[in-house]
This record gives C-alpha cells, sequence and structure tokens, in this order.
C-alpha cells in the first residue's frame, strides 16, 4: 500500500534499528536483507540526488531534511524520531563539531562539511566484536550495528568489549567505507558485500579514475591491535560517552568537548615537549607515528585542527588533554604547552601557534570562564574589538585602571620583580604600572601610559621595547606575566584607591602658602650656609613632593603650577628647585633641617590623601 502523504510504498519487509545504529549502517543491513545494493536502497527511499550521477551524500548521515526523513520513515516501516536518531543532529547540542557540520549542510556546504577536523565523514571507526552481532538470529545473518558514534574522533575504545577501536581493513590495509566522493558509500557498491565487510576500493580511488570493486573482507576479525586500553582511559571514555548521552546538562558538555579540541590541537604542535604530562609508552608511540606521517610543508595546519584517524593515537592525546584539563591549578598546567621557548627558539612553525590563536580566539565564548582565563594567557596576540582593532581588556583582572599608581610601590617591585635586576628600578616600577593598566583598560602601551599621565607628548618612552626585549631574550615572559598576577592580586585585596581621581584633584593644586608658613616655623636652622626654604619657588617645589606621594607618581610628572608653566623660564626655576628638594629630602637623615621637613611633608600628604578619598 503507498503512503499517500509521501507517495511513497512501504518495503515488504525491513528491519528494526539497533541501538545507537547510524543511517549508513542501517542502510547497508537492510540492503543486505532486501537482497539489493546500498545505493539502490539510498534511491528507493529518497536519499539519491535527483541527478544523472544519482549520489547518496555523505552529509546525509549528518543532517536529513524533514521530507527526506518522513519518506526514509515510510519507506522503511520507521517512525521519524528513529530515523533522525540514526543521524548526528541529535548531538548537535552536545558536541560543537557536530554542530558546525549541521550548519555547514544546512547552508548547502554539503561537499565541504568534513572539514570539521574532529567529525568523521566518509569512513569511521568500528569494533570488530559489535559488528559480529550480539549471537541473536538477525544479528547473526545482517551483522551487528554500525554505531553512529564510531563517526566521532573522540570516542576511541569499546566499554563494552574493552577494546581499542579499528580504523583500518585488515585485508587492504585501507580506511573502512573510504570514499573520496564525500559519498555515503563508496561506488560501485556491489550487492553481495556483507554489511561488516569492508567497502574500500581495491584500488586508490582519485576524482578522474574509475573505482574498483570492494574489498568485502570481513571485519570481524581480531583486534589488530596488541594491547587493551586500561582503566584509566576505559575511564576516559565513559566520561566522554556520559556527557554525550541525552539527559545530562547541555552547556557542561559543550565547554568540556570545545576545550578537549581545542587543547589537543595545541599538544600535537608542541608534541614531544608535553610528553611528560602523562601518556602509556604505546600511546606516546602511536601519538609519534601519527605527526610524523603528516610533518612537512604539506601538513602546516594540520596538527592545529584535526584528530588522529587511529585510535591508539587519537586516545593518546586526548588522554594528556584531559589530565591538563582536570589540573588543579588549570593556568600553571598550560604553561608547558607555550612556553616563550617553543615559540621562538623550538623550531615549529609560527604559523601553528598563530592558526591555534584564532581558533581559540574565534571559540572562546564556548569555553568556560576558568579556562578563559588560563588559556588567555597563553595566547601571543590579544583579543580585539575587531580585525585591526585596538586590544580588548584581558578578562578576570578585577582590577580597575582607576586603582593602578603610576609608580608601583616599592614593596611590591622588591617582591615580585627583584629577578629584573638588570633593568633600572625606576624603569621597572614605571613600565609594570603601564602593562598593569593595559591588562585593566585594554588599548595600547602609550594609551595606558597617557592614562597614567607619564608619557608626555611627541615623547615615547623606551618601557615597552626595552622591558620586551629583555623579557624575550631572557625567557622570562612566563615569570613577569604571574609576577603582574601576584601584584594585581595584592593591589585588590589592600583598600583600593582611586588614583586617577587623586591626579585629577591635584592637577593643579599646590601647598597652600598659610600651611607652608606653618611647617617653616616648626623646623631647626639650617647647617652648612645653606639658603633657607623660605622662597615661594621652594613651596611649589614642596608642593611637587606632597603630589607624589598622594598620588604613588613619579617626581619627573608631576603637574607644574599653571601659572609657571606658561613661561619657560619660570618652568626651568620650578624644575630645578624641584630637584633640589627631592635630593635633599631622599638625603634626610643626613641633615636635621630637612629630616624635620620630610615628617610634616607625608603628615600633609596622607591627610590630603583622605580628604580626597572622601570626596
Amino acid at each position: 500500500m503507498t503512503d499517500t502523504s509521501t507517495g511513497t510504498r512501504p518495503f515488504g519487509l525491513s528491519l528494526d534499528p539497533l541501538e545507537g545504529e547510524s543511517l549508513a549502517g542501517f542502510v547497508l543491513r537492510l540492503a543486505h536483507r532486501l537482497h539489493v545494493s546500498p545505493h539502490e536502497l539510498a534511491r528507493l527511499t529518497g536519499l539519491t540526488e535527483r541527478d544523472r550521477l544519482g549520489r547518496a551524500r555523505a552529509s546525509l548521515s549528518t543532517l536529513l531534511t524533514p521530507a527526506q526523513i518522513n519518506r526514509f520513515a515510510a519507506t522503511a516501516r520507521l517512525a521519524p524520531g528513529e530515523v533522525r536518531a540514526m543521524t548526528l543532529e541529535p548531538f548537535a547540542s552536545r558536541y560543537p563539531p557536530a554542530a558546525r557540520s549541521l550548519e555547514s549542510v544546512r547552508a548547502g556546504k554539503v561537499y565541504s562539511m568534513h572539514t570539521d577536523g574532529w567529525l568523521f565523514a566518509t569512513t569511521a571507526r568500528y569494533c570488530p566484536h559489535c559488528l559480529a552481532g550480539d549471537g541473536s538470529d538477525i544479528q547473526n545473518v545482517h551483522g551487528g550495528p554500525w554505531q553512529i558514534l564510531w563517526r566521532l574522533p573522540v570516542v576511541f575504545a569499546c566499554p563494552l568489549h574493552k577494546v581499542f577501536l579499528e580504523h583500518l581493513c585488515p585485508s587492504c590495509r585501507k580506511p573502512v567505507n573510504f570514499s573520496s566522493r564525500a559519498q555515503l558509500f563508496p561506488r560501485p557498491a556491489a550487492t553481495g558485500v556483507h554489511p561488516a565487510g569492508c567497502r574500500s576500493s581495491t584500488i586508490l580511488e582519485i576524482p578522474t579514475s574509475r573505482p574498483g570493486a570492494p574489498c568485502g573482507a570481513p571485519l570481524t576479525h581480531g583486534s589488530l591491535h596488541h594491547h587493551r586500553p586500561g582503566p584509566a582511559l576505559l575511564a576516559l571514555q565513559h566520561k566522554i560517552l556520559r556527557l554525550l548521552r541525552p539527559g545530562r546538562p547541555l552547556r557542561p558538555a559543550q565547554q568540556y568537548f570545545t576545550e578537549l579540541i581545542l587543547l589537543a590541537g595545541l599538544v600535537m604542535i608542541v608534541w614531544p615537549r608535553i610528553q611528560v604530562a602523562g601518556t602509556t609508552r604505546q600511546l606516546a608511540s602511536a601519538l609519534g607515528q601519527h605527526l610524523a606521517i603528516h610533518e612537512g610543508a604539506d601538513s602546516r595546519s594540520y596538527r592545529s585542527t584535526s584528530a588522529p584517524t587511529d585510535a591508539l593515537a587519537c586516545a593518546g592525546v586526548l588522554q594528556v588533554t584531559d589530565r591538563i584539563l582536570t589540573a588543579g591549578d588549570l593556568r600553571e598546567a598550560l604553561t608547558s604547552l607555550a612556553p616563550e621557548e617553543n615559540r621562538n627558539r623550538s623550531g615549529i612553525p609560527p604559523i601553528r601557534h598563530l592558526i591555534w590563536d584564532k581558533t581559540f580566539k574565534q571559540q572562546r565564548s564556548a569555553c568556560s570562564e576558568r579556562f578563559q582565563l588560563a588559556a588567555d594567557t597563553i595566547v601571543p596576540t590579544f583579543r580585539r574589538n575587531g580585525k585591526g582593532g585596538m586590544r580588548l581588556p584581558s578578562a578576570g583582572v578585577g582590577l580597575r585602571p582607576e586603582h593602578v599608581p603610576a609608580c608601583l610601590p616599592q614593596a611590591l617591585d622588591e617582591r615580585h620583580l627583584s629577578y629584573l635586576s638588570d633593568i633600572a628600578p625606576k624603569m621597572r616600577r614605571r613600565s609594570v604600572s603601564v602593562f598593569l593598566v593595559q591588562r585593566a583598560r585594554g588599548s595600547s602601551l602609550d594609551e595606558a601610559a597617557h592614562f597614567l599621565g607619564i608619557n608626555p607628548e611627541n615623547k615615547r618612552l623606551g618601557y615597552t621595547q626595552l622591558l620586551n626585549r629583555h623579557l624575550r631574550t631572557t625567557g622570562t615572559a612566563r615569570s613577569f606575566e604571574r609576577a603582574l598576577d601576584a601584584i594585581t592580586a595584592e593591589l585588590f585585596a589592600g583598600p583600593v584607591i582611586d588614583y586617577q581621581h587623586r591626579r585629577e584633584a591635584l592637577a593643579t593644586w599646590t601647598l597652600e602658602p598659610e600651611n607652608w608658613q606653618h611647617m617653616l616655623t616648626q623646623l631647626p636652622d639650617l647647617t652648612h650656609h645653606r639658603e633657607p626654604l623660605s622662597g615661594d619657588r621652594r613651596r611649589l617645589a614642596v608642593s611637587a613632593y606632597i603630589w607624589t606621594r598622594v598620588t604613588e607618581g613619579e617626581p619627573n610628572y608631576a603637574p607644574c603650577p599653571p601659572h609657571v608653566a606658561q613661561d619657560p623660564q619660570l618652568r626651568a626655576v620650578w624644575t630645578r628647585e624641584r630637584h633640589n628638594v627631592f635630593h635633599w629630602l631622599r638625603k634626610a637623615d643626613r641633615q636635621p633641617y630637612y629630616g624635620a621637613l620630610k615628617p610634616l611633608l607625608e603628615g600633609h600628604a596622607e591627610h590630603l590623601a583622605k580628604e580626597i578619598d572622601r570626596r
């Protein structure tokens, strides 16, 4: 009887889908039962294109249109939900590569859907024991299920039989069911090949050649691998399978697979340096052999994106990656993936890192906050507000730019930056403040310096070039990043001070004459016939000292009084007097006069700071 809704006639015989079975596997088993070729069955069920070639595209195993689902279901006597369950569509909400593949198919890119390196498009791994069947009459005749999960590279072992999955035919040594033409079944697909037989062509398939007959060798053989996955690997496989099952929260699964795949690509870039992170000798050897095959100019992007087809190599990289992801200190665990020597002196082509960095930026929002904050530190180029745009603030810093002093306090410098002894303390403290502001504010280092008021117009200071060059040549970039983290934590943990507000409040301020005269009455007489500090120019110079104490700034960048700044001669005198006052205040322990003046200035600065902070 013809189905009136679809215009198709149901088969007289059909099969019930096996648990977890793929669309291609079901077509193979049903075609075997009906004694037709898989391509003929695909034509009868509406899976082939309506052209002279009559191809069944590989993208059908990813997504079927509602019309295709309904026609296939009516013809094969199935429910539409059973047909949909045999595609990758149910995994799209949990496994990001499947979601990207679905987007490509929906956009009409049916021949490029296999470009995602973490999804098998025209081949799959398999478990020989599963293909042999469970001993039931129907499976003894037509074989066991080709699992849809075998198309996901993260599935590398069979938990039921505790063996690694295979990907090669034991006879022709080619990937099983491989098709270079992105078809659901290789052509020609002979009628007599068993569903559990190899369908790869007996000659190499290239676009301009005619494919040979399918291999047909049975795949229900013993394991080709000489060892089985241990408890740790099986536990990892169970963890992955749990995240793929329905009924679990979606967001954690999406984040885990995004992070796992991103890091797996980075692990392959720096292999074997990351090998010490932990995996067995056999898995490390398999991964090393896999990567050795892909060395050379033609494989520049391979390590950054694609999963190894061999289950052992894939298990090795996933085991290392999962251990990194589950480390207590993720940021510290990631440092071995992209240290300075890996980028500059290891011989690894920089393009491989840059490809990974670009991919991370594209997928960063799909990762957990923990991973984002940790992975940001190993990216050499920063997040920007568009192509060629300005740098964005670093995520998770917490400290705002106005909370950064223009000159890092000496105590913090001594605690965290003593290893930079080759850099002058003044340059070091100034540079760190600029880097801290850039972290919190984004944009460029020059703009960060302008924000702090330490980069005058038309004068480029050498803090960026000098410090960055030193960090690169000494290999201390990672230590510097950790020092910035520690300094940020200390500034954020203590009383948070709005230094920008203080700088703005004192932009045109000078010490009041009456306060200055009151201080002078408390000072002893000067010795060595020095000129007393009674002149107004000395009051202005002392004002600069108070400014440095309130704002934690440098003497060189203290604001010049407006009426002095307009006169070059007065400005030169003010600069000289300021230098003299700062010189003797630094040596206050040698001169009783300045020793008495310094605590008065410190007390006034403390009082002034409290008044400004209360405003």
